[in-house]
């Protein structure tokens, strides 16, 4: 039988005490965010858990729903917080790129959330380009791949493309667009 016993109040002088860090809203760069987060004891070595990351921001809600043909969303809700809401129905590697994009429009783009639209296809696969939309892309891609974790990936996975985006957690269509913004060449 497994029972739990009752919470005991901690002793102050024995409570973990967490870093003098910001709050997390107002953080505005990828490095920023990891840097943050390693700092509160994420685990940023391997693949940067972005669920994670959302879920410990008070100011945000993560949702799983079947988006129909869109990726993700991001919209205003009450009490001054924010809702990011994934399609359930996409591979895990594409919702941790659609949770990373509509957190790089949290932290980007706050003031604009309202305006946009409530659902989007991410990639623009139809080719259309949108300033908002890149910028979100690349501060998922930045979050999600940085450098250092790209040349960890790079060496661990003998430059295999799959090996490497597994390794990372990532589609290898982003860690092809990551790999060349970071000069990497890709045959």
């Amino acid at each position: 039988m497994v029972s739990k016993s009752p919470r005991r109040p901690q002793n102050p002088q024995n409570a973990v005490r967490k870093p003098n860090l910001p709050s997390p809203g107002l953080l505005q760069t990828p490095e920023q965010v990891i840097h943050y987060y390693d700092r509160l004891g994420f685990d940023v070595d391997s693949s940067i858990p972005v669920e994670k990351i959302i879920e410990n921001n008070p100011d945000l809600d993560l949702k799983y729903a079947d988006l129909g043909i869109n990726d993700a969303y991001i919209k205003k809700i009450p009490d001054s917080r924010f809702e990011i809401g994934v399609n359930e129905k996409h591979h895990i590697n594409r919702q941790r790129f659609s949770m990373a994009h509509e957190y790089g429009h949290y932290l980007l783009h706050r003031e604009k959330i309202q305006e946009m639209p409530v659902g989007e296809q991410i990639l623009h696969r139809n080719g259309a380009r949108n300033r908002t939309e890149y910028q979100a892309n690349v501060f998922a891609a930045e979050l999600l791949m940085p450098e250092n974790l790209v040349k960890k990936s790079f060496r661990n996975c003998g430059g295999n493309l799959k090996q490497m985006a597994d390794y990372l957690r990532v589609s290898k269509e982003s860690l092809k667009y990551r790999l060349e913004a970071l000069g990497y060449r890709v045959v």
